[in-house]
């Protein structure tokens, strides 16, 4: 009988170990590394300076910041001198776009800056308080990632540094990983097409490009189709002198359904790669389980094995047993049979000895056996866990993902700030009504997004934490705006048992200022949550 062997059943579970492998998720992005300036904006018009990178030295921006706390908004004017046409930087660039980085790495598309003789202005505004501004080229004003064609990034203010706190940190935020962005070479800007087409036009043009190298017209070909047909129609507008704006309304409509198509070619990609992995992994499971009934199915011949050797073992104890009577009839009848009885002997010493052997066989089945359905088991063991961990890191990632989409939907609606283990989203002063515990009616709309996004994650847990300006009842008064929160947002079917209220007092001021204004920023609420 051949045994089975060792090396295979360690080889099928070295198989079984890389076949649950954990999937690989996402598309190899660009992580920017940059260190940049983040500002924060108190209240008074900040003037900003953008220095031109070693793509452009020669450019250089002057920008105002203002921040306007009842708007719960920071209003930029920004002009810029010293550029060159984007496409200077390759032919897929048309434009130039200025972007908004906070130090969580948000980066926030504050909007299109056109050059007319190198320079170019504009006015724009961004809910949040602290961030970096740089200025990139871009193949069209609807990006949703900044390309690394950084030309510009702002400096630390000098001119009046009381109104803004400046820190300087590596910061770290995710761009385009340009895999869409292959032509390098310059457009032929001297040919009169090039030079008269509309900006709106190019943009729509390397818009549609970019679906099509991310295969749009199969993953998602009802929006890639409906945005060729608006490309087609704003190219035949152009070509029969049709107004600006005609073509600008149907390059806008075309830009943003190109863009939508990307989005979507991109994610079903993934899930495309996802599937074919499974499918793999399958397979391969398969194989190890059909490896495994092979070895049970020897197994059972080792068994079957083992069962005839038994019955041999009993028929020549029979016989060693029916050759001793015959041999005691022998003495008693006759001495001269003692040769025949010699003869029955010799054979019964035989006997013997195959008797031995079979045992010695039968132990060494058994051992073999034991050994195979060890190895088997520990085979077995060895996959469930790889399964399970596998299922474990799946759902890790699917917190992870769900705690990243609540701070991106909390973050729309009111400010938000890194904690060390965690973020926290911050209620103002403006919320309540001044000097009581009452939530204010103005507040009311922002309220509504902040229960309804709580109330779309019933797995987020978190703490309502009440924070007072120094007074008397500062305890007490904070305790109140925070229950008065968490009243309101859990009349929207948040679960009482996902948060807990708590009053700060006066303990943890965000200002030392005694102002007006330094007192009201240290009344607030924040609603903390713990990174999962």
């Amino acid at each position: 009988m051949t045994r089975p062997s060792l090396l295979s059943i360690c080889a099928l579970a070295a198989l079984t170990a890389l076949t649950l492998a954990p999937i690989a998720t996402g598309q190899g992005g660009g992580d920017i590394r940059r260190r940049t300036v983040a500002i924060t904006y108190i209240k008074d018009p900040v003037p900003v300076t953008l220095s031109g990178t070693t793509l452009r030295p020669q450019a250089r921006g002057e920008a105002t910041v203002e921040r306007w706390r009842k708007r719960n908004e920071s209003e930029i004017d920004l002009k810029v001198e010293g550029l060159i046409p984007a496409y200077n930087y390759g032919g897929d660039f048309t434009t130039y776009v200025l972007w908004a980085i906070t130090p969580a790495g948000q980066v926030n598309n504050l909007g299109e800056l056109r050059i007319t003789g190198g320079s170019g202005r504009l006015k724009t505004a961004t809910p949040e308080q602290t961030f970096a501004l740089m200025i990139t080229a871009e193949p069209h004003y609807e990006v949703r990632l900044p390309s690394t064609k950084v030309i510009l990034e702002n400096l630390a203010p000098i001119a009046n540094p009381k109104a803004a706190q400046v820190q300087s940190s590596d910061i770290y935020f995710t761009g385009d990983s340009g895999k869409y962005y292959t032509d390098t070479t310059l457009p032929e800007v001297v040919g009169r097409d090039y030079t008269r087409t509309p900006m709106e036009l190019l943009q729509c043009r390397r818009a549609a490009q970019i679906a099509r190298l991310a295969d749009g017209e199969r993953f998602d070909p009802d929006d890639y189709n409906r945005a060729m047909t608006l490309l087609q129609s704003a190219e035949g507008a152009f070509r029969r002198g049709a107004k600006i704006d005609e073509i600008r309304l149907t390059t806008h409509e075309a830009i943003s359904l190109f863009v939508r198509t990307r989005d979507i070619a991109e994610e079903k990609a993934i899930a495309a790669e996802r599937r074919a992995e499974i499918r793999r992994r399958d397979d391969e499971v398969r194989r190890v389980t059909e490896n495994a009934s092979d070895l049970n199915s020897r197994l059972t011949d080792t068994e079957t094995r083992l069962k005839a050797s038994e019955i041999a073992r009993t028929d020549a104890q029979e016989q060693l047993n029916r050759a001793l009577r015959e041999a005691a009839d022998a003495r008693a009848e006759s001495r001269s049979l003692r040769g025949e009885n010699e003869r029955l002997r010799s054979d019964l010493g035989r006997t013997g000895q195959e008797l031995a052997d079979a045992r010695a066989q039968i132990s060494s089945l058994r051992s073999e056996t034991s050994s195979t359905a060890a190895e088997l088991d520990r085979a077995k063991n060895k996959a469930e866990a790889l399964e399970r961990a596998e299922r474990e890191q799946r759902e890790a990632e699917a917190r992870r993902r769900d705690f990243a989409d609540l701070q991106a939907a909390l973050g729309r609606a009111v400010p938000v700030k890194a904690t060390a283990n965690g973020f926290a989203a911050v209620l103002g002063d403006t919320f309540f009504v001044p000097n009581q515990s009452t939530l204010h009616v103005r507040a009311k709309a922002k309220m509504n997004i902040i229960a309804q996004t709580l109330a779309a994650h019933p797995n987020a847990v978190f703490s309502i934490e009440g924070h007072s300006d120094a007074r008397a009842n500062a305890d007490s008064f904070a305790l109140g705006r925070a229950q008065s929160v968490a009243d309101y947002i859990g009349a929207f079917g948040v679960s009482r048992a996902n948060l807990r209220v708590e009053s700060k007092g006066s303990t943890m001021p965000v200002s030392a200022s005694r102002t007006l204004a330094g007192r009201a920023t240290n009344r607030r609420v924040e609603i903390v949550f713990v990174s999962p």
